[in-house]
């Protein structure tokens, strides 16, 4: 390494009188005063090599000798084999030091983030990239988490006027996931989806369900703004599931009888409804008495109270005409208590018969096809497709349980 030349050496007579001399590992680094009105200036003066460098310095004297012993441990630290450092570069060096300062980085860290950067994006600029990121990731958008998104979206719900039961299942769907996806919605990736959809011990179909929910509940966080609206939210790109068809389960004629006995006012309907018109559960929910004509012997299930939003009429068996008789009025809702769950518990508890998921559609849909054989007319009635009549009910059950089925009337 090239080294401060000798203390003695007068090569630095032109600069005033001389006041310290920095020594720092062979290298010196003389500090001299400056004649100046109304300051205190200072000049610092070292070589580089074989070129002489000089720095003007105002402050004071102290301040001098700190900048006089940095210049010299600067240039001590390069090793012999580097060379010397220009002084350009030493500035560059201090000047990228202090602008990183307010980021808390450091140059190497900077530097390292910088070439990983670069890397994915290849010979796109920073600022091109930068820009990218922060249209589609919408910075400024409210950083909502899951539970608060699932709050606000039960809220317009209510606020809709959606059915009781469908709110109280998407609460039952929703609410688990907020507890174990508990980050802001706008960072959660379509594989966090997909693992906590394969963390739940259910079924296929209720994990389909359970999807099919969160899939609501990104797209209402869409059209609030809180995640990009330009492409598919992690739900909607979260691994469809492959739902494992069971066995149709259905009730029998003993078990069906023994739940229209046990039944209350309250319950009656919407087992008779559900086994003798195979109206669904949330259908029968939204009906009201003006719905069920008595007289003409028909069911009409608007569009606005239809699953499928089209309108159909089911029409009234003379078994299940008996069973509604006593409870028929002119205007008002079908069921008082809009919790069927609870209903079909009660029902359950009190006949003593092992209540089967949705089994008072799946024995309708078995029953009536045996008795009319027409999978054709089933499918009208139930608000679905012929093929899936065949796939699911055809010879479930013979023509005598059917008899028996549609037998069954009030003592």
């Amino acid at each position: 390494m090239t080294t401060g030349r000798h203390e003695k050496d007068d090569s630095f007579r032109d600069c005033g009188k001389e006041i310290v001399v920095v020594r720092k590992k062979g290298v010196t680094v003389r500090v001299f005063t400056v004649a100046r009105k109304g300051c205190s200036s200072y000049l610092i003066a070292y070589y580089l090599g074989k070129k002489r460098h000089r720095e003007t310095f105002r402050g004071t004297v102290e301040n001098a000798k700190a900048r006089a012993a940095e210049i010299a441990e600067t240039i001590s630290s390069q090793s012999a084999g580097d060379g010397i450092l220009p002084l350009a570069d030493v500035r560059a060096y201090e000047a990228a030091v202090e602008a990183l300062k307010p980021l808390g980085l450091t140059l190497p860290a900077a530097v390292a983030e910088l070439l990983s950067a670069k890397k994915r994006i290849g010979n796109r600029s920073l600022a091109d990239a930068a820009e990218f990121y922060a249209t589609h990731a919408q910075l400024d958008a409210p950083q909502k988490s899951l539970a608060e998104v699932a709050q606000e979206f039960l809220d317009a719900k209510r606020a809709d006027k959606a059915s009781l039961r469908y709110r109280q299942w998407l609460r039952y769907a929703i609410e688990p996931a907020c507890v174990v996806l508990t980050r802001p919605i706008a960072e959660i990736t379509e594989a966090d989806v997909d693992d906590y959809l394969r963390s739940l011990t259910v079924s296929t179909r209720s994990r389909h369900n359970v999807r099919g929910a969160l899939v609501s509940l990104f797209g209402f966080a869409q059209s609030r703004g809180y995640i990009p609206r330009d492409r598919a939210s992690a739900a909607k790109l979260s691994a469809r599931v492959k739902v494992q068809t069971g066995e149709v389960e259905i009730f029998t004629p003993g078990e069906m009888a023994a739940l229209l006995a046990a039944a209350d006012g309250d319950t009656l309907p919407l087992i008779a409804l559900g086994g003798f018109a195979g109206l669904r559960t949330a259908e029968v929910a939204r009906l009201e008495w003006r719905d069920v004509n008595l007289t003409r012997m028909m069911i009409t299930v608007s569009k606005a109270k239809s699953k499928t939003r089209s309108r159909r009429n089911i029409p009234i068996q003379s078994n299940l005409a008996a069973w509604l008789a006593p409870y028929a009025k002119a205007t008002g809702p079908v069921l008082r208590f809009k919790n069927t769950t609870k209903l079909e518990q009660k029902a359950a508890t009190t006949s003593n018969v092992v209540w089967k998921h949705n089994a008072l559609r799946h024995s309708f849909a078995s029953y009536r096809l045996a008795q009319v054989e027409s999978e054709g007319k089933v499918a009208l009635e139930m608000g679905n497709s012929p093929q899936m009549i065949i796939k699911h009910y055809r010879e479930l059950v013979s023509p005598a349980d059917a008899a028996a089925w549609w037998a069954i009337i009030p003592k």
